[in-house]
């Protein structure tokens, strides 16, 4: 019987460390973007995940907006890709990352934001066991490997940002970003302007 309870103890023990392994990460990552230690975001960030991540959104919210005039999803989906591979190359490097999770916008949008839809910073911060709580309480597991946590937590989804991290070995990596709507318009914005 003592066997089973120190067995049982470890089991949950382990169970409750992976459970808060993720946020420990996105905590890690957050000191990194304070300190800009590109380094530390480098080993954080899987940039290929993020940049398909990113694209997946943009492209799909731009190709609404155009006038497919007959052409299949597929080829227009490639053109699409190339009018937005300027847009993402700013999207996908560190200084690009700090800029989202520093102050919730890219520096090169700071004047498209108004004030009353600025957004929030990015950043997890574990300060008030509240707040601590409601992040893990929203946050959706996928599998035992990857994990969505919506930031700030007690903004509304519409200004949400919803970070994916994804178990690699014994690293939780960022590997995507899902932007709030003000973000996704202006980066449409800017692939239209690219396209002309």
């Amino acid at each position: 019987m003592r066997w089973t309870l120190r067995i049982s103890f470890l089991l949950f023990l382990a169970w409750a460390i992976f459970m808060v392994s993720p946020f420990v990460a996105l905590y890690d990552l957050s000191k990194a973007v304070e300190a800009r230690d590109m380094d530390r975001i480098t080993e954080r960030v899987n940039f290929n995940a993020l940049r398909v991540s990113l694209a997946r959104q943009i492209l799909g919210e731009y190709l609404k907006t155009q006038d497919l005039d007959g052409l299949d999803r597929q080829t227009a989906a490639q053109a699409g890709t190339a009018t937005l591979n300027p847009v993402l190359e700013e999207l996908i490097t560190p200084q690009a990352v700090i800029d989202l999770l520093e102050d919730g916008q890219l520096q090169q949008m700071a004047g498209a934001q108004n004030g009353n839809g600025a957004l929030s910073p990015i950043r997890f911060d574990a300060s008030s066991l509240g707040k601590a709580w409601r992040t893990f309480i929203m946050s959706e597991t996928q599998g035992f490997r990857a994990i969505t946590i919506p930031l700030p937590a007690d903004e509304p989804k519409d200004k949400q940002f919803k970070v994916t991290l994804r178990l690699r070995g014994i690293t939780w990596r960022v590997t995507g970003i899902e932007l709030p709507e003000p973000i996704k318009e202006e980066l449409i914005k800017r692939a239209a302007a690219a396209a002309k």
